[in-house]
């Protein structure tokens, strides 16, 4: 009974542990449920079956044929092979195989080909996690940003609240006219349209970070802060993370998968200029109506033919159908040249950009602190003459609105600079490990 208590007690807490969300659990919602993510890795599982056929057709063939037939007038009986007029019926058995031998190495060459689109597809999905996973991030931490602008526009409208209860007092005790308490009331009403964009935001973030997960918006879930993380890299650093990322980015080496396996393409083309060997097999019988001696099993047993063929296919005139096809290979190749190429400049700009904004963003959050610090003293002298009777409302007006923007500006570069932080880890790292 006292467990059944205790536990009674402490449901509403686990309630609440499991209606918040960290950046990890959203990842996992993301692999779960994003559309674009699972297209990638359909398009993955496309390339692994297409290899898996490709490399079936290196197999041999093996076949059972069986057919039955009803022969009316004149015709040959397939028993005497001589020349009869009746009807008659016909019923053949037979089981063979066929083994490429050589093709000129086509397979083969397609095979590798098949791996190499195979690899490439498996990094291009989880490039395309990466990518998604970045943009995920980024509402993350945009939801917690518009949150905390949030929650430092409802402390303005308290703030002038309190004011407006203040005044409101004095005015009741004939100490200040009552156009001090409008003023103070504009400003509330100003405070509140703040906290009503504010709000705005904050769920139009929140729907498009669910929308990402594709996820059913939840009031009750909440978000996990973000911990800062140490950061070392400066400007210089960046040539070196790029070095670094051309080896490990799945973008690049899916894009570098992609364009070698059309050097593949091109041998399979190649080898269809060659000749080819295959060798064949198959044993038969047949039971014919014709034939009143033998029953049926009897004339299977003697009719019972094999046979084994080797045939050589050599091509006269097929460099001019494989000609075209070799250079529109050799065209897609150069195509998949110049993505790899534009793939290796975009890394190179985005962790440059990074490593850029990175700094820029320390800088602009260590300053937007000491903004508000001043700010906030600044504010407080204002307030304390306002509510001495020595400073005017105007005064007043200005030293809140200054403080709102520049705690605004604090909150919007602590989240960018918290982004900045983790996007270049992940970069330097080629994974996620330990970013979240």
């Amino acid at each position: 009974m006292k467990r059944f208590l205790l536990l009674l007690c402490l449901m509403p807490f686990l309630a609440q542990a499991q209606n918040v969300l960290n950046l990890q659990q959203c990842v996992d919602l993301l692999i779960k449920n994003n559309l674009t993510y699972q297209a990638g890795s359909l398009q993955a599982e496309v390339a692994q079956a297409q290899l898996r056929q490709t490399r079936s057709q290196i197999l041999p063939q093996i076949y059972i044929r069986a057919s039955q037939s009803v022969n009316i007038g004149r015709s040959i009986d397939q028993y005497t092979n001589s020349y009869i007029d009746e009807v008659y019926g016909y019923n053949s058995l037979g089981t063979g195989l066929d083994i490429p031998v050589f093709q000129g190495f086509k397979l083969q060459n397609q095979i590798r080909q098949g791996v190499l689109l195979k690899e490439s597809a498996m990094e291009n999905r989880t490039a395309v996690l990466n990518t998604q996973t970045v943009l995920l991030m980024q509402g993350y931490v945009n939801v917690l940003a518009t949150n905390a602008l949030l929650e430092a526009a409802t402390q303005q409208v308290e703030s002038s609240a309190q004011q407006v209860d203040r005044v409101s007092k004095q005015v009741n005790a004939g100490t200040v006219g009552t156009n001090l308490l409008y003023e103070i009331k504009a400003q509330l009403a100003n405070d509140k349209f703040a906290q009503v964009t504010a709000l705005n935001n904050y769920r139009t973030a929140r729907l498009a970070l669910f929308q990402r997960m594709n996820v059913n918006p939840d009031d009750n879930i909440q978000f996990e802060a973000l911990a800062p993380k140490d950061s070392t890299a400066r400007i210089e650093d960046a040539l070196d993370i790029y070095e670094d990322a051309q080896k490990s980015f799945p973008e690049i080496r899916s894009a570098e998968l992609y364009r070698q396996s059309f050097a593949y393409q091109v041998k399979s083309i190649k080898a269809l200029n060659y000749p080819s060997v295959s060798l064949g097999a198959g044993i038969g019988a047949f039971y014919a109506t014709s034939n009143k001696s033998l029953d049926y099993f009897n004339q299977l047993n003697a009719t019972r033919n094999g046979s084994v063929q080797l045939s050589l296919n050599i091509p006269i005139m097929g460099r001019w159908v494989t000609r075209p096809r070799v250079e529109l290979a050799k065209v897609q190749e150069r195509q998949a040249q110049n993505t790899l190429d534009v793939t290796n400049q975009l890394l190179r700009q985005s962790i440059e950009l990074a490593v850029l904004n990175l700094n820029a963003m320390a800088d602009k959050h260590a300053a937007a602190q000491i903004q508000v610090e001043s700010l906030t003293a600044a504010f407080t002298v204002v307030e304390s003459k306002l509510n001495a009777g020595i400073a005017n409302i105007f005064e007043y007006s200005l030293a809140k609105a200054n403080l709102a923007k520049a705690q605004g500006n604090a909150i919007q570069a602590k989240y960018d600079y918290l982004m900045q932080q983790r996007l270049l880890q992940y970069y330097r790292q080629g994974n996620w490990q330990g970013v979240f």
